[in-house]
């Protein structure tokens, strides 16, 4: 990262970010209509799932395909487990060592034993979801265009139940912990950017929403949004038009965004969710 300053303003910062070019769109020209799944899975594997959904997806709308409303829970539950063990991981082992002043995470499990082992439990659910739907933790090789090769065996998602039932008290345990962050004190006005559907936590379907008001369908994308390349970066930088305006997406996005969405937790009152759309708001929450 660099970054100019003159006496006490900021003048300048930019953040270099270099990764050889892989040249996923053109190496998948030509392949199999089978094969894309499996080959975008391979772009990340902390977040395979939406690599591959987002393949799916717009081969699916190529094809004129609908999926089953059975194919729609199942690909929730696997997107429900990689937002588990990514988010785990990078709460427990990734940013909670910055904020308690450890290098690392396993530095801190000298004095934090209990919450490193809690992140890496919490990460191993998602894992076990993610091979029971998508064949294994990494990459997974189950998903393909209309759905998976194999369904889940009743037996071995009902043996996952007890974990996922200490997932949800260790959730709440993690947002204890990360309440209690000495976050700084620093305010910005951001531009949030996310999915949004009328019922539903937005995971795979929705219309693009921000907070300054945009709803628009994905297939409108490009007329709001440019990807651009940087001469001091391999990574694309994204920008709104027609101000060509920085955005934020990302969970803290969703949260705000799609507050009304979030389902109620176990045991509580159902809440009836009325279609008002996106939340109007420039504020961070935390």
């Amino acid at each position: 990262m660099y970054v100019r300053v003159a006496g006490n303003t900021v003048e300048h910062v930019e953040l270099n970010i270099y990764e050889p070019p892989r040249f996923f769109e053109r190496f998948l020209r030509g392949r199999e209509i089978t094969e894309i799944p499996d080959i975008t899975a391979r772009i990340c594997g902390i977040c395979p799932v939406a690599y591959q959904m987002t393949a799916c997806h717009a081969l699916e709308k190529v094809l004129g395909l609908t999926m089953t409303p059975e194919i729609r829970l199942l690909r929730r539950l696997l997107y429900c487990g990689e937002w588990i063990e990514s988010h785990a991981l990078h709460m427990h082992l990734l940013h909670a060592p910055d904020f308690l002043g450890y290098e690392s995470g396993i530095t801190m499990a000298a004095d934090h034993r209990e919450v490193v082992e809690r992140g890496l439990r919490m990460k191993k659910i998602g894992n076990q979801l993610l091979t029971i739907l998508g064949g294994r933790a990494i990459h997974p090789i189950n998903v393909t265009v209309g759905g998976f090769y194999r369904a889940p065996r009743r037996s071995e998602l009902n043996q996952l139940l007890p974990e996922l039932e200490w997932g949800l008290a260790a959730a709440v345990e993690t947002i204890r912990l990360v309440a209690g962050f000495d976050f700084p004190a620093f305010e910005q006005p951001y531009e949030f950017v996310s999915l949004h559907h009328d019922s539903e936590y937005p995971l795979n379907e929705g219309r693009i929403v921000s907070s300054s008001g945009l709803d628009i369908e994905v297939a409108e994308y490009e007329s709001h949004f440019e990807e651009r390349h940087l001469p001091q970066s391999t990574a694309l930088h994204s920008v709104m038009l027609p101000e060509a305006k920085p955005y934020l997406v990302g969970a803290l996005a969703r949260v705000n965004l799609c507050l009304e969405q979030l389902p109620p937790r176990h045991g509580a009152k159902p809440r009836r969710v009325a279609s008002r759309g996106p939340r109007k708001t420039t504020s961070t929450v935390l």
